[in-house]
C-alpha cells in the first residue's frame, strides 16, 4: 500500500484548528504562548492546546506544536518545563530548530518526536542524515530547496521524513533567518516578532559600475521593494513534488484568515488526492480557487532551480489582493432547511448572491430574503459583523462550512475588515503582521 503524503496545515487558534481538519488536514502545526516564531499570533494557552490535542486525536489527525525559536540564555532555564508540558499533553510532534532545544527534548522528553524546522536550513543529504543521527524523525527543508536536491535527499537518507512548505508567504532571508527587523525596531525575526521590514517602501541611492557588473537599483514614483517577495504557490506542479517523495507538505499561514486556512487546504487536499487516485489530472479550478484568498502575486519558489529577481520579486508595494470575501460561517443546523450563522462582514441579502464553501464540492451558489438575527429577535435584510443569524434554504449546510461573496472588480484587501486578519481576545492582528518567514 502506498503512503500517502501529508497535508499540514496552520492553526493560530482553535477555529482555525477545527476549520483545517474540516477541509481536509491530515494535521496541524500550532505554537503555545511561548518559544515559536509567531509571537504576535494568538496562540494557544496550556489549556487549549491540550483540548486541540484531544480533539484532534478523536479525528485521528495529529497536532505538531513549534518550539522553534534560537533561544538566549536567558530563557534557557524556562525550556525545559514547557518541554515536559508537551510530553504530558501528547502532542504528536514537537518544531525546533535550535542545536541547544533538540538536545533537551531528548533529555526531558526522549519519546517526543522532533522535527527539525526549515530555519534550520538544511540544504543537503548530509546535514539530513546528522539530524536524522540525533534522532529527530523528521526534517523540514530549506525554501530554497530544488525538487532534484530533494530527491537526492530522499534516496541518500530514505530513512527520516523530509517536510516541504508548498504554499504560502516567503521571506527574502535564507532559511528565514533575517536580521532586517532586528536592527531597525529592535524586533527580533528569529523569536517571533518580525516587524516584516522587509514589506517596507525603501528610498535607495545606488550607483552602478560597469568595471564590476554592479547594477542600478531602479526607484519609481511608487518607491522601490527590492526586498518584497513574492507568495510560494505549487498547486499547477503539486505532482512533481509528490514525486520527488515528500512526506510532508506544508501551508505557511498561521496568521492568516480561518478563509486562507480552509480554502487553502481544501485546494491541496483535492489535489493530493487526485494524485493518489491513479488518474491524476490538473484542474485549472484549484489555481482559480487559491486566486480567491487575500495574497500577494504567486511564485513556484525554488522548485524549478536558480531564479531571477522577477520570478521572486513583487517590486511593487505588498498589498494583497483577492476576489471573493468570507461573510460568515454555520455555526449549526437548528431546523428543518434552517441554519445558525456567524457573521463576519457585513451582508446585504437583496444585493448579493451568496456561495457556501464545503469540503469535497464545488462552491453553492443561493440567495436568502434575510436574517434572523438572534440578539434583537428580529428578520433583517442586513447583518453586520459579529452578529449570530439564522437564515432559510434549501443548500444543505454542516457545521464549519464557510459562506463567501464575490467582489466587485477594483475592491482590494485594504477594503476588507477584521474577518482577513488573525483575531485574539484582545482585538485584531494588523495585515502586516502575516509575516511570511517561518513556522
Amino acid at each position: 500500500m502506498v503512503k500517502k503524503a501529508e497535508l499540514l496545515a496552520p492553526a493560530g487558534n482553535m477555529e482555525k484548528l477545527k476549520a483545517a481538519f474540516h477541509f481536509g488536514a491530515d494535521a496541524v502545526y500550532i505554537g503555545g504562548r511561548g518559544f515559536n516564531l509567531r509571537g504576535m499570533s494568538a496562540n494557544f494557552t496550556d489549556k487549549e492546546l491540550t483540548e486541540a490535542v484531544e480533539y484532534a486525536h478523536s479525528l485521528s489527525k495529529k497536532v505538531y506544536v513549534t518550539l522553534n525559536i534560537f533561544a538566549h540564555n536567558q530563557e534557557v532555564n524556562y525550556i525545559p518545563k514547557f518541554i515536559k508540558f508537551l510530553e504530558k499533553a501528547n502532542v504528536d510532534a514537537v518544531i525546533v530548530g535550535d542545536l541547544g532545544i533538540i538536545q533537551q527534548v531528548r533529555e526531558h522528553a526522549p519519546n517526543l518526536e522532533i522535527h527539525v524546522s526549515t530555519q534550520a536550513n538544511a540544504t543537503n543529504w548530509m546535514t539530513v542524515k546528522a539530524y536524522r543521527d540525533m534522532g529527530a524523525s523528521r526534517v523540514i527543508l530549506a525554501r530554497e530547496m530544488s525538487l532534484h536536491e530533494i530527491k537526492q535527499i530522499k534516496e541518500k537518507v530514505p530513512d527520516i521524513e523530509l517536510e516541504v512548505f508548498i504554499h504560502g508567504a516567503m521571506c527574502m532571508a535564507v532559511s528565514g533567518r533575517c536580521l532586517l527587523s532586528n536592527y531597525f525596531t529592535s524586533r527580533d525575526a528569529n523569536r517571533g516578532i518580525c516587524a516584516q521590514d522587509c514589506r517596507w517602501n525603501y528610498k535607495v541611492i545606488a550607483e552602478g559600475h560597469e568595471e564590476t557588473g554592479a547594477h542600478d537599483i531602479v526607484e519609481d514614483e511608487g518607491g522601490t521593494f527590492i526586498f518584497n517577495a513574492k507568495d510560494l504557490c505549487t498547486i499547477e506542479f503539486i505532482d512533481k513534488i509528490l514525486e520527488a517523495g515528500v512526506d510532508s507538505l506544508k501551508i505557511e499561514g498561521r496568521m492568516k484568515s480561518i478563509y486562507y486556512n480552509s480554502t487553502v487546504t481544501k485546494q491541496y487536499r483535492e489535489a493530493i488526492d487526485a494524485y493518489y487516485s491513479g488518474n491524476y489530472s490538473y484542474n485549472p479550478k484549484w489555481l482559480y480557487e487559491l486566486q480567491t484568498i487575500s495574497h500577494r502575486l504567486y511564485s513556484s519558489g525554488f522548485f524549478f532551480g536558480s531564479t531571477s529577481e522577477f520570478d521572486q520579486n513583487y517590486n511593487t508595494s505588498s498589498s494583497y489582493s483577492q476576489t471573493y470575501q468570507l461573510v460568515a460561517n454555520v455555526l449549526e443546523k437548528v431546523d428543518k432547511n434552517k441554519y445558525k450563522i456567524q457573521v463576519r462582514n457585513r451582508i446585504i441579502a437583496s444585493e448579493v448572491e451568496l456561495e457556501l464553501v464545503r469540503p469535497n464540492v464545488d462552491p453553492i451558489k443561493f440567495r436568502v430574503n434575510n436574517f434572523y438575527n438572534l440578539k434583537t429577535e428580529e428578520y433583517e435584510e442586513i447583518v453586520h459583523p459579529n452578529t449570530i443569524a439564522v437564515i432559510e434554504t434549501e443548500i444543505e449546510m454542516g457545521e464549519l462550512d464557510l459562506i463567501r461573496v464575490k467582489l466587485p472588480e477594483g475592491v482590494s484587501d485594504s477594503d476588507m475588515d477584521i474577518s482577513q486578519t488573525d483575531q485574539s481576545n484582545s482585538g485584531f492582528v494588523p495585515k502586516q503582521c502575516s509575516c511570511g518567514r517561518n513556522n
